[in-house]
């Protein structure tokens, strides 16, 4: 799948060079429903912003548990000081598409996805220009976002 992975990459930064984006996180994503693989690309901006919204809803969870005295409520309630992986908010949701297999042979699968970004890495940087604060992740077998890394 390495070579289908890193096709799909290749026809999302196509999109995001198109809309001038300066990715700051890449991430592809395995949809287990609908068996696709699709690029989801963001900007600091987008991550600042969904950041902002997520925080201000986890303040107010975290200040009611801090009202009612639950400690371990509002411990639950982190807030995010960094950014966002949550892909339906990036700037480019579903820059690209390939179709996956349904009976997926795990872990090769994931690490595959992991290998073709490592591989696509160089180009992925070209187009962003936030050196080491760039970011890549992608789904793994019970996770939207399970694994991250730099």
């Amino acid at each position: 799948m390495k070579e289908e992975f890193k096709k799909v990459i290749y026809e999302g930064l196509r999109k995001a060079k198109a809309r001038e984006l300066n990715i700051y996180t890449f991430a592809l994503y395995h949809d287990h429903e609908s068996h696709v693989v699709t690029v989801c690309i963001d900007t600091i901006e987008s991550s600042s912003k969904s950041v902002r919204s997520s925080n201000e809803f986890v303040r107010q969870q975290f200040m009611s548990a801090i009202s009612d005295g639950d400690l371990q409520s509002a411990a639950s309630w982190p807030a995010n000081g960094d950014r966002s992986f949550s892909l339906g908010n990036f700037a480019l949701v579903n820059a690209s598409t390939i179709d996956a297999p349904r009976n997926l042979e795990i872990p090769a699968f994931y690490l595959d996805m992991v290998g073709a970004i490592e591989e696509m890495r160089d180009l992925i940087e070209l187009h962003s220009r936030h050196g080491s604060n760039l970011m890549f992740c992608c789904s793994t077998e019970n996770e939207e976002v399970g694994l991250i890394w730099q």
